[in-house]
């Protein structure tokens, strides 16, 4: 199980990543990858790890509305890409 999550924390970064470049997404995709990672952020609040992932959705979330700066959707693309990683690793 966790590294099926680890490998959707992955695709959820390429997503982000992918509004950065502002490529053209489902939005239903950009919702649902939204809504993953502030439920798993729930779930697992006591992790820092879930810090990361409210940061993520939040940013996916407002990136259907407004471009956002792409060194802070690098920033916060690449630490959950990180921590996805070192999902499948551990």
């Amino acid at each position: 199980m966790v590294k099926f999550l680890g490998a959707l924390d992955i695709f959820a970064a390429a997503v982000l990543v992918g509004t950065a470049f502002q490529l053209s997404i489902a939005h239903g995709l950009i919702i649902t990858l939204a809504v993953y990672l502030l439920l798993k952020a729930i779930l697992f609040l006591k992790d820092i790890g879930s810090l990361f992932d409210i940061l993520a959705g939040l940013a996916l979330l407002l990136s259907l509305f407004f471009v956002l700066p792409q060194f802070l959707v690098f920033i916060v693309a690449g630490l959950v890409g990180f921590k996805g990683i070192m999902s499948l690793f551990a």
